[in-house]
């Protein structure tokens, strides 16, 4: 790997992931997830900065940490557009879910699906690794992976400086808003995916999202302080191959471009 690690032809896909042991002590529990997508020079950087995320995590403390690097030819990568920002602010978790549900409707997906993402969500016993794919009309949940979801992965910001200044313009430049933009975007531009919605398992953190192709609205507070379960569900067309969205998710390495005002 050495030799051709400031190859321009290649990038690395560096995945970590953490876990915590269980009340019972056996089961792990999944207790943070995080991800770039670098050339080779940047990797030691990039590995030492996500080691020391996962190690001061909101969470809790990581009784396993895991690491994975893959190298990726450029040529595989998919250039995406960053979706645009907007952020709306609501007296009450109640006010905002109902906004997040009209945003839906806005969005292409239907009520009762929009009603059924919230409430899989709100009744999670504990926050899933990846996202529940539901049909956008009937609300049916259909990927069939349970507790662990549907994860994106292989994905970063095509320029690092520019989509930081691209984030300024809308006065947000926290790490969690640099991710959920470039995951959000990179979902939008799966063929049969109508739209997003997700609200973070940080307890001190209660802003969510809905993103449709074009627009990552933000709301809060989408959940109470203090809140340790999140959720994320992607509301796709009831035509899609199933199997096509997931290898896009999972597989698909995509670079998101961040669009000036």
């Amino acid at each position: 790997m050495s030799e051709n690690k400031s190859s321009p032809h290649y990038l690395f896909s560096i995945r970590m992931r953490a876990a915590t042991n269980g009340s019972n002590g056996n089961e792990r529990r999944h207790l943070s997830g995080c991800e770039r997508l670098v050339s080779g020079d940047q990797m030691a950087t990039v590995v030492q900065n996500l080691f020391q995320r996962i190690l001061t995590h909101t969470r809790g403390e990581a009784d396993a940490i895991n690491i994975q690097i893959d190298k990726i030819d450029r040529a595989m990568v998919r250039l995406v557009p960053a979706l645009a920002i907007e952020s709306l602010e609501f007296a009450t978790v109640e006010q905002a879910r109902s906004s997040a549900i009209t945003s839906l409707v806005e969005f292409g997906v239907s009520k009762i699906a929009a009603c059924k993402g919230i409430e899989l969500i709100k009744n999670l016993s504990a926050s899933m690794r990846g996202g529940m794919v539901l049909d956008a009309i009937a609300g049916e949940r259909i990927d069939g992976s349970g507790v662990r979801g549907i994860r994106l992965s292989h994905m970063d910001c095509e320029n690092e400086s520019a989509f930081l200044s691209f984030l300024a313009e809308s006065e947000l430049g926290s790490e969690k808003v640099r991710e959920a933009i470039i995951l959000a975007s990179k979902a939008a531009f799966a063929k049969d995916c109508v739209a997003e919605l997700c609200w973070s398992d940080d307890p001190h953190y209660v802003t969510g999202y809905v993103a449709s192709k074009e627009t990552y609205r933000r709301l809060s507070p989408m959940k109470l302080k203090e809140d340790h379960i999140g959720g994320r569900v992607f509301f796709v067309n009831p035509s899609v191959d199933l199997e096509d969205l997931i290898d896009f998710f999972e597989h698909q390495p995509v670079l998101v471009k961040a669009l000036r005002k």
